[in-house]
C-alpha cells in the first residue's frame, strides 16, 4: 500500500513539473510584440525584427532589411486595421521559437506564422508570413 502511495506521488509530481516547464516555455514570448500585432503598431513590431527578415505577405515573399519590413507593415496594417490577434500555437525550444495566429482586421482575417530565434537574450523575428485565412 505504501509502495502505491509513492509512485501515485511520483508521478503526481512529475506531471506538475512538466506542466510548469510547458507554461514556462509559452511565456518567453515577448508579451509586446503580440501586442503590436493587435493594435497593428510597425514600429514596436520592427523592434523584434533582425536585421534581415523574410517577410511573405499573400503571395509576395522576399527578405528585406529592417526598416524596409517595418515600412511594408506599416502599408498593411493601414490597409487591413487590426483589430485582435490570436495565438492558436506556440512550439518550439528556447533558442528558437514559432508562433501560429490568427489576425482579426476590419477586412478580413489572416493567419500568421512567425519564427523567432533568442540573440543576445532577445527574441528577434526572422520569418514573418502573413496569408488570408
Amino acid at each position: 500500500m505504501r509502495s502505491i502511495k509513492y509512485i501515485f506521488t511520483g508521478i503526481f509530481f512529475l506531471l506538475v513539473c512538466s506542466s510548469t516547464a510547458i507554461s514556462q516555455n509559452q511565456d518567453n514570448l515577448p508579451r509586446e510584440l503580440i501586442t503590436a500585432f493587435k493594435q497593428g503598431n510597425s514600429i514596436s513590431l520592427a523592434n523584434f525584427f533582425g536585421n534581415r527578415i523574410q517577410l511573405t505577405i499573400e503571395d509576395k515573399e522576399a527578405i528585406y532589411s529592417k526598416s524596409q519590413a517595418k515600412q511594408i507593415m506599416a502599408k498593411f496594417f493601414k490597409e487591413f486595421p487590426p483589430t485582435d490577434f490570436k495565438k492558436k500555437h506556440v512550439g518550439g525550444k528556447p533558442e528558437a521559437r514559432y508562433v501560429i495566429g490568427s489576425l482579426l482586421t476590419k477586412k478580413g482575417n489572416f493567419r500568421v506564422n512567425f519564427l523567432l530565434k533568442s540573440e543576445s537574450g532577445k527574441y528577434l523575428v526572422h520569418q514573418l508570413r502573413i496569408e488570408k485565412d
